[in-house]
């Protein structure tokens, strides 16, 4: 009879151990970020950038209200008058699953969608945990998906009603399918990479900087450029990856129209010689990922045993640097044209990960207690940061807020507003239109007079044959004191809060 070696046992019950505690530690990152986001799930979508958030309802209510029978006439004309008022900006699959899901279940159930852009995001540390596990060590593919699960500026962007989640999902698993098709350039990997590139593209046009420049050198260094020229499988690839956005493009510009406006505003070459842009832009990453993060995240992009994996990750922050330079407006002043660098930092740090294990001059069990140590401290402190962060403010009150704002305007009113959102609080809750008075940030940004007699005549512009003037936010008026004067004339109907409704048509004698 064989024998068996006492030491291969051991070893072996040693090893089956350590993978599973490994992999319980995977679960935990899984069931952590989940727990903390369906936190709060109920909580109106004014967590996180609203005024975006509320483009994606408005859009999804009109959607949902256009053949829904049972709804007053004046409803439903409302509700799919202001989704068409909405601007299309990337095309509105987010939008089409809220409004199925509202015929299922009801749109009073505003917090359906926050389920779908959680889904998204889970799906996407799916993707992150199978490359980074493939390129790297287990041990660092699970720091990867914990700062892509717990981050807490992650968990309260990944719920947000909006495309960013999903685009940011899609990244991820495009990414994956390339270095798929890196060591299997077969057929089918390149009708999956191409199929998932184009797909992330056509969510949100932005992620062409993150996906173009990983394809374009996995490709290069996986054929060389003689080969790549040649390959009929690199061209489909292209070609799947490129045509869904081509064929949209082309149909919103040059068919229906509806794109045309949105490429203005975007494009500021002058801020790139502007020092107070690459500030703006520094403080937008520490409120994402932390500076810290961020360059760890650039450090251990270049740790990776396999010079591949470092290059393509080198072509990601290349990308990343491009992005911002074509939008230098968008990149240092909206935060979550920066989501998809959570995923990037988090590829980073996997690379770090196995360094730091081998180096630390301690012995096995005390090594291994450190790191359990500060994973399980390092899990818990940020999820509950992020479960502190949901719960420091409760929302629900606006909805009756607006709702009494939009009774006492009535469906027929014509009203000026100097409002949050644009107005879109009181066209969602208030079911109430109005013309939005600009806030001074806006008429600086798009080069408008803001001197007092420039205000007078764009009041008496605006305000000529109106019913009422909406002020909602008493502190953006303080900053006109010209518009505070004129409405000083005007009676008073109306005080809820910070709400103050001015009658235009009845003036103070």
């Amino acid at each position: 009879m064989a024998q068996v070696n006492p030491s291969m046992e051991t070893k072996s019950a040693s090893f089956t151990i350590r993978q599973a505690a490994l992999w319980a530690a995977v679960l935990l990152c899984f069931a952590a970020g989940l727990a903390v986001r369906l936190y709060d799930l109920t909580d109106l979508p004014l967590d996180f950038h609203p005024t975006r958030q509320l483009h994606s309802a408005l859009m999804a209510r009109g959607m949902y209200y256009q053949d829904l029978e049972s709804a007053p006439q004046w409803q439903r004309e409302m509700a799919v008058r202001q989704w068409k008022m909405e601007g299309v900006i990337e095309p509105p699959f987010m939008e089409w699953l809220a409004a199925r899901a509202y015929q299922m279940a009801g749109e009073e159930l505003l917090w359906l969608p926050r389920l779908f852009s959680i889904f998204f995001w889970m799906a996407g540390g799916v993707g992150l945990l199978l490359w980074t596990r493939k390129v790297g060590s287990l041990e660092g593919a699970i720091a990867a998906l914990a700062f892509y699960l717990v981050l807490p500026y992650g968990v309260i962007a990944s719920r947000a009603f909006q495309p960013d989640p999903l685009m940011t999902a899609l990244v991820v698993w495009s990414l994956w399918a390339v270095s798929r098709w890196s060591a299997h350039p077969s057929w089918g990997n390149s009708l999956l990479a191409g199929v998932l590139g184009g797909t992330a593209i056509l969510s949100k046009s932005v992620a062409v900087f993150f996906i173009a420049p990983a394809f374009t050198v996995v490709v290069l260094s996986t054929l060389g450029l003689k080969n790549a020229l040649r390959s009929g499988r690199v061209w489909v690839m292209a070609f799947l990856a490129l045509l869904p956005y081509a064929l949209y493009h082309f149909y919103g510009i040059y068919v229906a129209g509806f794109l045309q406006s949105q490429f203005s505003q975007r494009f500021f070459p002058a801020m790139w010689f502007d020092p107070a842009f690459y500030l703006q832009w520094s403080r937008k990453i520490n409120q994402v990922t932390g500076v810290h993060w961020f360059l760890l995240g650039i450090l251990g992009s270049f740790l990776y045993r396999e010079r591949r994996v470092s290059t393509m990750l080198f072509s990601l922050w290349v990308g990343y640097f491009l992005y911002g330079i074509a939008l230098p407006h968008h990149i240092s002043t909206h935060d979550y044209y920066h989501l998809p660098l959570i995923p990037l930092v988090a590829l980073g740090l996997a690379g770090g990960v196995p360094l730091v294990r081998d180096h630390l001059q301690v012995s096995t069990w005390r090594r291994n207690a450190l790191l359990w140590s500060l994973f399980i401290f390092g899990v818990g402190y940020y999820a509950w940061d992020a479960r502190t962060i949901l719960k420091r403010v409760d929302y629900r009150p606006e909805a009756q807020y607006w709702q009494e704002i939009g009774a006492f305007l009535g469906r027929d009113s014509n009203v000026v507003a100097l409002t949050q959102d644009y107005g879109a609080r009181l066209a969602y809750w208030g079911w109430a239109m109005a013309i939005n008075w600009p806030w001074l940030g806006d008429l600086s940004f798009q080069g408008q007079p803001t001197m007092a007699d420039d205000l007078i005549a764009r009041f008496e512009q605006e305000a000529a044959g109106r019913d009422y003037f909406l002020v909602t936010v008493p502190e953006e008026l303080e900053r006109q004191p010209a518009l505070k004067d004129l409405l000083a004339s005007y009676t008073i109907v109306f005080r809820e809060g910070d709400a103050v409704i001015y009658d235009l048509r009845l003036p103070i004698q």
